[in-house]
């Protein structure tokens, strides 16, 4: 009987037992945070990275505008920037009095003449590459040759002089050597002869360099510099243009120049024509009539 019910009794007891160890494990275990599911892609919650910007090209400058074909009837004459009194654009013709030489050379020739713009400091590369075939204004004749391109005969004699205050001119009057060491003022073209030239050979003074010689005349009325020295039909011209200023030009070269057009080497036959104008032009005075209506005190 005692074995009847230890069979029937102890098992379940033992099941009960083992189970409620169990659930007290199960109590004690340490608590861990519940896991929330993300409700987004984690490539959704990113900060998105901005494309990057697109690169801006920058279009090249024409070495010729306009680009015209060469032709023997032709005469494309590159301009790189307006230069009074040589040549500049006024309104939309080309004017200066290298502008009327340019017609005055085409109808001797027997050339229709082009004026083509070409970019500021390309003027040589774009003549060497065929998209012109002269340049003007006038450049200072190198002594040295180059063996790309070519120079006609000087048709004007040129060269750095001084602007002033009319006047200051009793105090520049003894020349430009007598200046150094004085601690004057000096406006210059940046890069220019006359910039060259005072670095190298003059002491003791005080240079300013400008962009542009309208700024330097602005500067020599305002009375920021003392003189200005810059090329002399350049000089001539604005000392006329506004007598009212009180500008005078000190007419005494301060370096000489002669100036020529520029042309390719192999291109001897125009060469002999332009220097046969310059010839003719001087002997009939049309070459100093010009000059002068256009530099009066030259």
């Amino acid at each position: 009987m005692l074995r009847t019910l230890q069979n029937h009794f102890i098992p379940p007891c033992l099941a009960m037992a083992a189970l409620l160890f169990f659930i007290t494990l199960s109590g004690c275990s340490p608590d861990y945070p519940e896991r929330v599911l993300p409700s987004k892609k984690i490539s959704q919650i990113q900060t998105p990275v901005e494309p990057p910007a697109p690169i801006k090209t920058v279009k090249p400058i024409p070495l010729a505008d306009p680009e015209i074909a060469a032709s023997p009837e032709v005469l494309r004459v590159g301009i790189s920037r307006n230069e009074p009194p040589f040549i500049f654009k006024k309104d939309t013709n080309i004017e200066g009095f290298e502008g009327d030489l340019a017609r005055q050379f085409g109808k001797f020739s027997g050339k229709t003449v082009h004026f083509v713009k070409v970019a500021d400091g390309k003027a040589t590369e774009a003549l060497e590459k065929g998209h012109i075939d002269i340049i003007m204004p006038g450049r200072k004749i190198p002594r040295v040759k180059d063996d790309q391109v070519t120079f006609t005969d000087p048709y004007l004699r040129a060269g750095q002089i001084l602007l002033v205050r009319t006047r200051d001119i009793n105090l520049f009057s003894t020349g430009i050597y007598s200046l150094e060491g004085s601690g004057f003022t000096f406006g210059v073209i940046e890069g220019s002869s006359g910039d060259l030239f005072l670095t190298k050979t003059i002491h003791g003074v005080i240079l300013l360099r400008f962009k542009t010689v309208e700024a330097a005349v602005e500067a020599l009325k305002g009375k920021d510099i003392d003189l200005f020295l810059h090329d002399a039909p350049t000089i001539c011209h604005y000392a006329a243009l506004d007598k009212s200023a009180g500008l005078t030009p000190i007419l005494n070269l301060v370096t000489e120049e002669y100036l020529g057009w520029e042309m390719r080497k192999e291109d001897e036959e125009l060469r002999q024509q332009a220097n046969l104008f310059i010839q003719q032009s001087k002997v009939d005075g049309r070459l100093q009539k010009t000059i002068k209506q256009w530099i009066p005190n030259l």
